[in-house]
């Protein structure tokens, strides 16, 4: 008799025991492969991105605990904390000529003030797949943002603190024209497509995490001496023998050397 691990399991029908041949996964499996969604053949023994499209690496197989990616919760957080932000500095833009409610070189100022936390915090995890694509000349869809929001963002802020540096065909309606609404807008955008994505790839590991919360976490290990205890699966090697008890779960693969009947 043999049995499987990884989402295919057997009751026990009589108490036994058997060789393990393979561990079974575990909440935090140890030597876990971390590949690019993307680009399968990038593979990592830990978290990181991927050199080629600068996408977060993925564990090879999810586990079954219930935490959210992480990437997933920190991309939400920077983008509902800066989409008021976005909001208010492309109405600015818009129409705050048409409101009056101060001078467009104040006005300028006040769209410097709003965009810089959207650009440098919201839109850091943007600009440090930037610098790796420039790193590993790979160019991909980071090196497009981070070069056009980031050129955007600085010429802005030099028209806003140093306008007398360009020429008087740069000034319109009274100051020289300033694109933080594109640099803010391209960055809530992006952080949205990331966040549909995440959502996305992390409901197609729901059935595979299901599976994976069939397997029983501990394993009856039977020790040389004869004593038997239970054991986490990550602690199970191939040669360990196991029991299985009426009415368990086969923790792992394995070669059954006794069934336990007279």
């Amino acid at each position: 008799m043999s049995t499987h691990d990884h989402g295919q399991h057997a009751h026990a029908e009589h108490q036994g025991h058997g060789q393990a041949q393979h561990p079974g996964a575990t909440a935090t499996p140890a030597g876990t492969a971390y590949v690019c969604p993307m680009h399968p053949e990038i593979r990592r023994n830990e978290p990181g991105t991927c050199p080629k499209c600068g996408m977060a690496l993925e564990p090879e197989l999810p586990t079954i605990g219930d935490e959210e990616n992480p990437e997933l919760v920190d991309f939400r957080r920077r983008f509902w904390w800066t989409l008021p932000l976005t909001v208010i500095v492309t109405l600015l833009a818009m129409f705050g000529h048409q409101l009056g409610w101060f001078g467009m070189a104040t006005q300028t100022w006040f769209e410097l003030i709003l965009s810089t936390p959207v650009v440098l915090w919201a839109g850091y995890p943007f600009f440090e797949r930037w610098a790796q694509s420039l790193a590993n000349k790979s160019p991909n869809m980071w090196t497009l943002i981070g070069t056009g929001t980031g050129a955007a963002f600085l010429y802005s802020v030099v028209a806003t603190v140093a306008p007398g540096v360009f020429p008087s065909s740069f000034v319109s309606m009274g100051r020289v024209s300033v694109y933080f609404e594109a640099a803010v807008v391209i960055i809530s955008l992006t952080l949205l497509g990331q966040l549909l994505e995440l959502k996305a790839r992390s409901k197609t590991s729901a059935a595979i995490k299901a599976l994976l919360g069939l397997a029983p976490r501990t394993a009856r290990r039977i020790e040389p001496d004869g004593t038997e205890g239970d054991v986490p699966l990550s602690h199970v090697h191939v040669g360990d023998s196991l029991r299985v008890r009426p009415g368990e779960k086969v923790p792992v693969d394995g070669v059954v050397l006794s069934s336990g009947r007279p």
